[in-house]
C-alpha cells in the first residue's frame, strides 16, 4: 500500500495557547483515536529544566514517565534540555503547562515548544521511508503547538500525519480542517496540505519561482469555482480567502495524469493574478498576503496593476 506523508498546518489569532491547545485535544479524541490504532499512549517531546530529568526519569509534580531520549539546548544562557518521554494519554492535558516551566520560555515565551506522537520519534523516522510499510489503520501523527515566529500574538499548530493513502480521502481531510476553521474564523488561516515525496522529488509549478499546486491549497482571494473549473473544488471562507482542492483522491505530484490537473489549475490561477511567487528572496509568505476581495482584483486588473 502506498503511504502519504502530509502535513496541515494553521494560524490563529487573538487566541491562547490554552485554548488551542484544548481544541487540539479535542481534535485527537474526535478524529485522530479510532483511526490510528496505538492510542493509549502518546511520546511527548518538549524543552524543561534539567534539574526536572533525574535518575532515566522526567518528573513534573507528582507524576515521573521514563524518559526515552534527551538532547542539548543550542541556546546556554538556560538550563534546559529537551526531553521525548512516553505519557499515559490520560496526561495528556498536564503537557502545556510543563511546557511552560522552561527556564527559557519563562524568560523568553516565543519559544514554547510542545509535540506530541502516537508512537516514539525513532518509529516515525523508521516508517518515513520506503521500506517499511504501515499496516492498514495503523498510522502515525504528531501534533505540534508554539507561538507564531512573526511575534504576534497568533499561535502556529501542525498536523503531521504518515499513513496508507487508502486510509485517507478528500471528506475527512475537510472535517479535519473544519474543526478548526468553524471554531476561529475569521481569526484563522489554514496554511494547506503539503506533502513531502521521496527526497529525489520535488514538486514544482508549470511556471517559475510560483507556487505549486497541492491537493489542499489555501490563497488570500476570494476565488469562484467557475473561475478554476480545473479544480476539484473551490471553498470560499468569506473575508478570509479560498481553499482549491486540486483531485479527489490524494493528489500526488508523481502521478503524470494528476500532475495535469494542477498544471491546468495552476494556468487559470496565473491568468487571475493568483498564482504567488515563492522560493525567491524579498518575497512576502503566502500566509502574509493581504485578503483580497474579487470586486478588487478585477478592479486592479481593469487598471493594468495585477494582483
Amino acid at each position: 500500500m502506498k503511504k502519504i506523508d502530509f502535513t496541515m498546518h494553521f494560524s490563529a489569532v487573538q487566541q491562547s495557547l490554552d485554548r488551542v491547545f484544548k481544541d487540539m485535544l479535542a481534535f485527537q479524541t474526535e478524529y485522530l483515536q479510532e483511526l490510528f490504532a496505538r492510542n493509549d499512549t502518546v511520546t511527548v517531546d518538549l524543552l524543561t529544566e534539567r534539574r526536572n530529568i533525574k535518575n532515566g526519569m522526567v518528573n513534573f509534580k507528582d507524576k515521573s514517565y521514563p524518559v526515552i531520549k534527551t538532547s542539548k539546548n543550542y541556546n546556554h544562557n538556560y538550563k534546559d534540555k529537551y526531553v521525548e518521554f512516553p505519557l499515559p494519554l490520560a496526561d495528556l492535558a498536564l503537557m502545556k503547562d510543563f511546557a511552560l516551566t522552561s527556564e527559557e520560555v519563562q524568560h523568553e515565551p516565543e519559544m514554547f515548544d510542545l509535540n506530541w506522537l502516537n508512537v516514539p520519534y525513532k518509529e516515525w523516522y523508521k516508517y518515513r521511508g520506503e521500506r517499511y510499510p504501515i499496516e492498514k489503520r495503523h498510522g502515525l501523527f504528531k501534533l505540534g503547538l508554539a507561538p507564531s515566529a512573526d511575534g504576534s500574538s497568533s499561535v502556529a499548530f501542525g498536523h503531521y500525519f504518515l499513513m496508507n493513502e487508502s486510509d485517507i480521502d478528500k471528506t475527512l481531510i475537510k472535517k479535519w480542517i473544519f474543526f478548526y476553521l468553524d471554531k476561529y474564523l475569521p481569526h484563522c488561516r489554514f496554511q494547506g496540505i503539503n506533502r513531502f515525496y521521496p527526497s529525489r522529488v520535488r514538486p514544482f509549478s508549470l511556471y517559475k519561482k510560483r507556487m505549486a499546486l497541492e491537493w489542499f491549497s489555501f490563497l488570500p482571494a476570494e476565488i469562484l469555482p467557475e473561475e478554476v473549473p480545473s479544480a476539484n473544488e473551490v471553498i470560499y471562507l468569506p473575508n478570509c480567502g479560498s481553499i482549491i482542492i486540486s483531485t479527489e483522491q490524494p493528489y500526488d505530484f508523481e502521478n503524470p495524469e494528476m500532475r495535469k490537473v494542477a498544471a491546468a489549475i495552476e494556468q487559470e490561477l496565473h491568468h487571475l493574478g493568483l498564482l504567488p511567487l515563492v522560493d525567491h528572496f524579498g518575497i512576502p509568505q503566502i500566509s502574509d498576503l493581504p485578503f483580497i476581495s474579487r470586486e478588487q482584483r478585477l478592479k486592479n486588473m481593469s487598471q493594468g496593476s495585477g494582483v
